[in-house]
């Protein structure tokens, strides 16, 4: 009877709960034997049913884990999507000027010209001995000229000095959990570079990835109550998409002993990396193209993958993302996606051409993808120029493309503090609400309007009277211009026409701001 109970218990525990590995599992079977022996001198009948009754409390008490699912509507939203800028100066430059020229040859610097600078941003460049000296944007002109707000150094003007321009971001990485693992792991892998000559943790911009230099545990704000960590760079070799292969900024969310997470549909986590210091958005990639992100250039992945408290990965529980970054135009992309998104001035730079139910004014042929200038505008009167945008993706859930200034148009010369106000239009409008302006031309303002491309979805019409709204200032205030909620079967475009109205006693100078551009695809 003894060699009997044995195999039995052999049967029992490998063909049905090995995979349960539990010792609570192993003690209720070892007293099923103990049973056995102290009643081997028992009838059969009381053998099998003593046996079936430890069977069937076990499966009660130790129910199989649920198999794991997929990670779903993962994205991660940045705040800024700005390229970094990383110069280098070319061989013109002399000490007490104020105006500095960058070199424009391919392969000399991750950034080739003076695009992606604003007036206000902080320079930092190199010193010929050692670390770098700050200096302020104060303009920029041609493709490779940058005014500064002070005279540049003697220590600073030496043929390919670097020229730098950080930009960063807060990460929410959002997600919905397919699982629940008790005292289990859940950790962010962002994109750090692989390249050569390059280092992820000193501050400066790199082309393969973020810069994660002072990235502190308390930068990072975890959900469910679990504690936040910042690891160490690391490689991943397996279980991934070809190309995708590390190595990576590691973030872990340890829910800690006895732990859990809600999951399934309805149930979101946030994951936000980045307070007091954050990462440094990436330089221009090697084959970058200006005011475009595609799989080719400016697209980073990050993962977010389930683990036990060993940190053993969970079968089946990786999902991985795309970011896209380019000039002051954020493209995020979920699980692997397909999203194009960029600003161009197609059948916008003639002229006369009729754009949002108005004809566009002289300055149209200056229109580029990076910048719309009016040149000297007419007081009392319109005037209008435009530019074309264009989305596609192939996420199920679509997407949206969002825009916001950074500030009103301001006269950027010394010592002045004008501006033109953002557009009441004839009556009425604001940033949720359009409204006419088609006959206001006494004040000064500042607004935009909207006119679609093959019935693209674009969030309000021109109608022939110039429907406009004001650009929201900053992030915050950022709102739709087009959106679709499911996949698109062609690309998606758009015309955005600016209109800038200025009375005859506006102050005389230059007026600027930048248009921020956001275009998002949810899986």
């Amino acid at each position: 009877m003894l060699i009997i109970s044995n195999a039995f218990y052999f049967i029992i525990t490998n063909l049905f709960f090995q995979p349960l590995k539990t010792q609570l599992l192993q003690f209720t079977l070892a007293v099923f034997i103990l049973l056995v022996v102290i009643n081997k001198i028992k009838n059969k009948g009381t053998y099998i049913s003593t046996g079936l009754l430890f069977i069937v409390l076990s499966f009660f008490l130790f129910p199989r884990p649920l198999k794991a699912g997929t990670i779903s509507n993962l994205k991660d939203q940045l705040t800024s999507a700005q390229l970094s800028y990383f110069g280098r100066l070319d061989e013109n430059n002399t000490a007490g000027n104020s105006i500095i020229t960058v070199k424009t040859t391919a392969g000399t610097a991750p950034s080739n010209n003076n695009f992606n600078l604003f007036i206000g941003d902080t320079l930092a460049i190199a010193n010929a001995t050692s670390g770098s000296t700050q200096y302020i944007v104060s303009d920029v002109s041609g493709t490779n000229a940058i005014s500064l707000s002070t005279i540049i150094d003697n220590l600073n003007v030496f043929d390919g000095a670097y020229v730098v321009a950080t930009r960063s971001a807060i990460h929410n990485v959002s997600f919905t959990p397919p699982s629940n693992e008790v005292s289990g792991k859940w950790q962010i892998l962002l994109k750090a570079t692989g390249l050569s000559g390059e280092d992820p943790l000193d501050g400066m911009p790199d082309q393969g990835g973020f810069d994660a230099l002072g990235l502190q545990n308390s930068d990072i704000t975890c959900p469910w109550g679990a504690t936040a960590s910042v690891g160490t760079t690391i490689i991943i070799t397996s279980g991934i998409s070809v190309g995708t292969t590390g190595p990576y900024h590691l973030i872990t969310c340890d829910l800690g002993v006895g732990g859990t997470n809600p999951f399934g549909a309805g149930v979101t986590g946030t994951i936000i990396i980045g307070d007091t210091n954050k990462l440094i958005n990436p330089a221009p990639a090697i084959n970058h193209t200006v005011g475009q992100a595609d799989a080719s250039a400016d697209t980073y992945s990050f993962l977010v993958r389930h683990t036990k408290s060993d940190e053993t990965v969970i079968s089946g529980e990786t999902s991985i993302g795309k970011i896209a970054l380019t000039e002051s135009v954020l493209v995020t992309a979920i699980i692997d996606p397909t999203i194009t998104f960029y600003v161009d001035a197609i059948g916008t730079s003639i002229p006369g051409f009729s754009r949002c139910g108005t004809t566009l004014s002289n300055g149209a042929n200056n229109t580029t993808a990076t910048s719309v200038n009016f040149g000297s505008i007419s007081l009392g009167q319109f005037n209008t120029l435009a530019q074309r945008f264009t989305c596609s993706t192939n996420a199920p859930s679509g997407y949206v493309v969002q825009i916001f200034e950074s500030s009103k148009l301001t006269n950027i010369n010394i010592g002045s503090t004008a501006s033109i106000s953002d557009t009441s239009c004839d009556s009425s409008c604001d940033i949720d609400t359009p409204g006419q302006w088609n006959a206001n031309v006494s004040s000064s303002q500042f607004g935009y309007s909207l006119e679609d491309i093959n019935s693209s979805p674009v969030t309000f019409s021109h109608n022939n009277i110039f429907n406009s709204k004001p650009f929201g200032i900053g992030y915050d205030n950022a709102r739709a211009i087009m959106s679709y909620n499911s996949t698109p079967a062609t690309e998606d475009r758009g015309y955005i026409c600016y209109r800038i109205t200025a009375s005859n006693f506006q102050e005389a100078g230059t007026y600027q701001n930048q248009i921020n551009f956001i275009a998002t695809a949810t899986f």
